[in-house]
């Protein structure tokens, strides 16, 4: 289950995408995101096919790529504060002149923490290095960028139309960002001579993995904010809230992949006990809806 993740890939790992393996397992994801649009189709009438499709390349493709930008710009910034002399000396004055902006001075240790924590998910450390890098480099930005892409989706399919507590746009962030990063990953994989095994656990284990992590926050967010809020009116502390809602996502996501790395079989009990959690979610608002609507049919009918 080790996972392997670079940017700057060589031009012709887009070829790995039509190995033997890599073209199996992109139909199992296929089945799996077809599968996946039936199932909402039944719990939200408003998840039509064009809602489902679109905003899934949108998050799949906007959001894999904002992930592997970031990370380029993290591991930059990292280098650059660490690199010593006057490297160093100007990002000491950079967070000098930042003093009195709070947030501009928040993104720029975030960052630098980012790609810190980035580079050392992938260096040959112990557990609790790993368990604290992976939460940091992995678990923030990743988390962050579905939650993103969920509020890009509810903006752009679901504010106009007045739908502000349903979780589907959670769940094609999450179906959107796997999927696109499971592609990235199998041209890589080719490169590496994978096994058949790791192609199908990136498609049909990880991608619903990062829908349920996705599910996790929103449902926070939906409780916090009495509804998907508007990311056109998102003020400075509306951010820090989100991001707060955002942290058992974060933690489980960096827990996960620190087990990932060290071959630990509790990663499968992260895993499933995720996803379980998520399904609970669902359950739950699926059970809220049908009440309500039974309740606007009695009322209609009087």
């Amino acid at each position: 289950m080790m996972e392997y993740s670079s940017f700057m890939v060589p031009w012709n790992a887009i070829f790995g995408l039509f190995s033997g393996s890599a073209l199996v397992a992109m139909a199992a994801l296929g089945f799996l995101l077809i599968i996946s649009r039936a199932k909402l189709s039944t719990i939200d009438p408003h998840c039509t096919n064009t809602t489902f499709w679109t905003s899934l390349v949108i998050t799949g493709i906007c959001s894999i790529i904002l992930v592997l930008i970031l990370q380029v710009v993290a591991n930059f910034a990292f280098n650059i504060a660490f690199g010593g002399g006057a490297y160093t000396r100007g990002t000491v004055h950079l967070a000098r002149s930042l003093e009195h902006s709070k947030g501009g001075l928040a993104i720029l240790v975030l960052t630098i923490l980012i790609g810190g924590g980035y580079a050392f998910s992938f260096a040959d450390v112990s557990f609790p290095v790993h368990l604290v890098s992976c939460t940091i480099g992995i678990g923030i930005l990743e988390e962050s960028a579905k939650c993103l892409a969920a509020l890009v989706v509810f903006a752009g399919f679901y504010l106009q139309r007045g739908v502000r507590l349903s979780l589907t746009p959670f769940v094609i962030a999450g179906l959107g960002f796997g999927g696109g990063e499971a592609l990235h990953y199998f041209g890589t994989y080719n490169m590496i001579e994978s096994g058949l095994s790791t192609y199908i656990i990136r498609a049909w284990w990880c991608v619903p993995l990062h829908a349920a992590w996705a599910v996790i926050a929103g449902e926070r967010i939906v409780r916090r904010f009495n509804g998907i809020p508007d990311i056109a009116r998102l003020k400075g502390e509306d951010y820090v809230t989100l991001f707060r809602c955002l942290l058992p996502s974060i933690v489980l996501h960096g827990v996960y992949d620190a087990f990932c790395f060290h071959e630990i079989f509790l990663s499968w009990v992260v895993g499933i006990a995720s996803i379980i959690w998520a399904f609970a979610i669902l359950s739950r608002q699926t059970a809220q809806t049908s009440v309500t609507a039974r309740r606007r049919k009695a009322k209609a009918r009087e």
